[in-house]
């Protein structure tokens, strides 16, 4: 493989189908293409670690991710990691799952995309909501703006002392 890594599963493929089996990588370099880019395909690099916040620098070493998978049983990882990272989405235990969920955003944060797609955020994010405001008749904003009179300048010095 590129700079030395390590197939452990998978790597088979057909271009004239389109095809790329699941691929399971280690031993990737940090400068790699691959390790550099956003990968869109079933190949996941492995990347070992001895402590969680070597986890939580190398992902805030880099730009957000579009999406954040966290495998862990231990409740005090699964928070550290989420209290410490930012991304545009998150999965523990599972992956793409949040993805085919529509009461979830799914979407960037930063450099990997902005705007939550997906059931009413993507609704949300996607449409160009317009505020209109119709005032029907005078109200007690409009007597504390010019033009002045005496009788709004009363009221001005009342506001003032008494608000």
């Amino acid at each position: 493989m590129d700079q030395g890594a390590k197939v452990e599963l998978g790597a088979k493929f057909n271009e004239q189908q389109n095809y790329i089996a699941p691929t399971i990588l280690t031993n990737v370099k940090e400068d790699s293409a691959l390790m550099n880019n956003e990968i869109f395909g079933p190949v996941l690099p492995v990347i070992s670690f001895t402590d969680i916040d070597e986890v939580i620098e190398k992902i805030n070493s880099r730009e957000k991710p579009l999406a954040l998978y966290i495998y862990s049983s231990q409740k005090k990882n699964i928070n550290h990691i989420l209290a410490n990272t930012r991304a545009g989405g998150t999965c523990i235990n599972h992956n793409l799952v949040h993805f085919f969920n529509t009461y979830l955003p799914f979407g960037g944060s930063n450099n990997s995309g902005i705007g939550k797609g997906h059931g009413e955020f993507g609704f949300k994010a996607f449409s160009n909501a317009r505020g209109v405001l119709k005032q029907h008749i005078p109200n007690a904003i409009e007597q504390l703006m010019p033009p002045y009179n005496d009788f709004k300048q009363k009221l001005i010095d009342l506001t003032i002392k008494y608000f």
